[in-house]
């Protein structure tokens, strides 16, 4: 299941690669299979420039790690590869030994569809906003995350454009039921009976009133009507956002370690 699962996020990660290469090709954004994975660099300053799922069936090549290097120096981002439980053991000591040097650790979490708990909350209502209501989700995303300075709403927009053709019904923004404002968003991503819980944001002054919970709700309510299996998520290490999530049925399974070539600045 964990090999599926990595599996999957790879190619989550690689469509929405080919989708910003086809919006805008400013980025620069491009994927390639390698090793069983996929290498899926978005562009300098974008979410994902890495190697995903890669060495899940056996070590890595030199061949395989030049091929890396070269296209993510192409692309303007530093050499990356994702390394987790299911990896080949002798993935981290090739990778160590070629100069890469951990950055940064993310959980992987899961959480079973058979029950939800709780009702919803009547005062927020939350509707797919991949339509005319994208603009609305891309300001609401931009206060939530903080992304104010002209370079992060930019990459905050494009994603958003991106992910309305990606998850479809699946970006969903919430809204006061009183008087329609907009008071929080969030994404869910769904391939091969997998469900991927994406970022959520909630505007500063609509905190600590349930937002997130209903956030969390509906996609775990829209995952099971589309037959999923499971619901899968990940969170900053030992973070708010894993404890929030452990607190709504969520349960740690693996660490993901990112492992960036040293002297790379993209």
């Amino acid at each position: 299941m964990m090999r599926r699962v990595l599996r999957t996020w790879a190619e989550d990660a690689a469509a929405f690669a080919v989708e910003l290469a086809r919006i805008d090709p400013w980025w620069g954004s491009e994927t390639f299979e390698l090793a069983g994975g996929r290498v899926v660099l978005c562009g300098r300053g974008m979410y994902v420039n890495r190697a995903m799922a890669v060495g899940l069936e056996g070590p890595l090549t030199s061949a395989g790690l030049d091929q890396i290097e070269r296209r993510s120096a192409a692309v303007g981002v530093p050499a990356a590869v994702e390394v987790t439980p299911a990896s080949d053991p002798s993935v981290s000591s090739q990778l160590v030994d070629r100069g890469y040097r951990p950055d940064g650790t993310t959980t992987a979490l899961r959480r079973s569809l058979d029950e939800i708990d709780g009702v919803p909350d009547g005062s927020i209502v939350i509707r797919p906003a991949n339509a005319e209501l994208l603009t609305t989700w891309q300001a609401t995303s931009a206060l939530g995350w903080g992304h104010q300075d002209p370079r992060a709403r930019r990459t905050s927009d494009v994603f958003a454009q991106v992910a309305a053709v990606i998850d479809g019904d699946g970006l969903i923004l919430a809204s006061d039921a009183g008087d329609g404002r907009p008071i929080g968003c969030a994404s869910l991503t769904v391939r091969d009976g997998v469900a991927t819980l994406g970022g959520m944001s909630t505007v500063p002054t609509e905190r600590r009133r349930g937002v997130q919970a209903e956030l969390i709700r509906y996609r775990l309510q829209s995952a099971r009507s589309q037959g999923c299996e499971l619901v899968t998520t990940t969170a900053a290490t030992g973070g708010a956002s894993e404890r929030n999530l452990i607190r709504h049925g969520f349960e740690p399974w693996f660490t993901i370690t990112t492992l960036v070539r040293a002297g790379d600045d993209g």
